[in-house]
């Protein structure tokens, strides 16, 4: 059986592996294209190369030679331009066809950046591959001011690294204050004054209108015509699905490439996995949600029936001198709709929500030690007593 994937990160790899894992014989011949010149590697961990000389221990996921023992065929620097789906085939750029029984999409996301006048200076940057970040390390230089527009975890963390290579930062956030979807508004004013102690300046609740300058980035003007003077500027601000193929092919999209729990398309041999595609309208882009779509995609291209079950969305960060863990809901409809649970202790924080006696969210900062036993509770819905009793001590 012939197996095409295109893409070659968090979900086309966990797909191969689910599909190596139950082969038989090498009864399947396996191609993976990629744009990226790069084997795969641990994308969250981009922004800590930016400010480190090495690239960090243990970001490449897999060497070249993993793909030769496996006998997958790895075809890197080369984009897909059209699948031709009458004739289970592919077109790549160089305008080679290649056929598959089955073809997994893993075309995955790009960042967003909109329209403004001036985002086409070489200096309006954002990070989302290997070569951004190469890019990225070579433009910046100490004792500049920095602008990143996007006050989440990723734009934060890309403004830390900033920091320490001595640049001055801003970080532009247009909501009213720092991770609304992670955080309540209690840890939310803890969590940025931790970010204050870093040397970070915020500005939240302004938009960002156009960025200033001819040939070179001299400034960004803000929704209240407040002008911040800087020398570069870094997007941040969300990603978009890559649904580009999935459209030309005439495959059923929304935001993203629409899926079953079988994480087939509206075509029955093609499946699609990760950021690029949408499972009852969900897509929430993190890295676990990518590997558990691409082992299920892969498990259901070779005929092995497997169901997809959405994940309870987490984040968890360690930068900035802080650690923070998040899951689920953390007072989204107003911290009088919920029975909490909180300590707070010098830097050690944690909250817990629950309704009707079942918890439905959590926050730690500090010591995130209890954060298995968080998703645990939010997997299986403990109650209120249950869950406490789990982390005593």
């Amino acid at each position: 059986m012939k197996i095409i994937v295109i893409g070659n990160g968090a979900a086309g790899i966990s797909a191969v592996e689910s599909i190596l894992e139950n082969q038989v014989d090498n009864a399947y011949e396996i191609k993976i294209i990629t744009s990226e010149e790069a084997s795969i590697y641990y994308r969250p961990m981009l922004s800590d190369y930016i400010s480190q000389s090495a690239l960090p221990n243990r970001f490449f996921l897999h060497p070249y030679a993993w793909y030769e023992e496996n006998n997958i065929e790895l075809i890197c620097g080369m984009t897909v331009t059209e699948i031709l789906k009458a004739q289970n085939q592919v077109k790549l750029k160089d305008n080679r066809l290649l056929s598959y029984d089955k073809l997994i999409l893993a075309t995955g996301s790009y960042n967003f950046i909109p329209p403004l006048e001036g985002v086409h200076l070489p200096e309006v940057k954002s990070l989302r591959t290997l070569k951004d970040a190469e890019h990225i390390k070579k433009m910046v230089q100490p004792s500049k001011h920095a602008v990143v527009v996007g006050g989440g975890l990723l734009g934060l963390e890309l403004g830390w690294q900033m920091i320490q290579l001595g640049l001055k930062v801003t970080v532009v956030e247009m909501m009213e204050r720092l991770l609304p979807k992670q955080l309540d508004p209690e840890a939310s004013a803890l969590f940025l004054e931790k970010v204050k102690e870093t040397g970070m300046h915020i500005v939240t609740g302004l938009g960002t209108n156009s960025i200033l300058g001819t040939e070179h980035v001299e400034g960004v003007k803000l929704s209240n015509d407040e002008i911040i003077p800087c020398d570069y500027v870094l997007f941040s601000i969300g990603i978009r699905a890559d649904v580009a193929l999935a459209q030309q092919a005439g495959l059923d999209i929304d935001k993203g490439i629409i899926v079953n729990d079988q994480m087939q398309t509206s075509v029955e041999n093609i499946y699609a996995a990760g950021d690029c595609a949408e499972y009852l309208g969900i897509n929430y882009a993190i890295w676990p949600e990518a590997v558990s779509q691409g082992k299920t995609a892969g498990l259901n291209a070779i005929g092995q029936k497997a169901s997809y079950d959405v994940l309870v969305p987490f984040h968890i960060y360690h930068g900035m001198n802080m650690r923070l863990f998040s899951i689920g809901d953390v007072g989204r409809l107003g911290e009088t709709a919920y029975d909490i649970v909180r300590f707070k202790k010098d830097d050690h924080f944690e909250k817990f929500f629950f309704k009707e006696g079942i918890i439905t969210g959590g926050i730690l900062m500090g010591n995130i030690s209890k954060s298995a036993k968080l998703k645990n509770a939010l997997a299986h819905k403990l109650t209120k007593e249950a869950f406490l009793e789990s982390i005593k001590g």
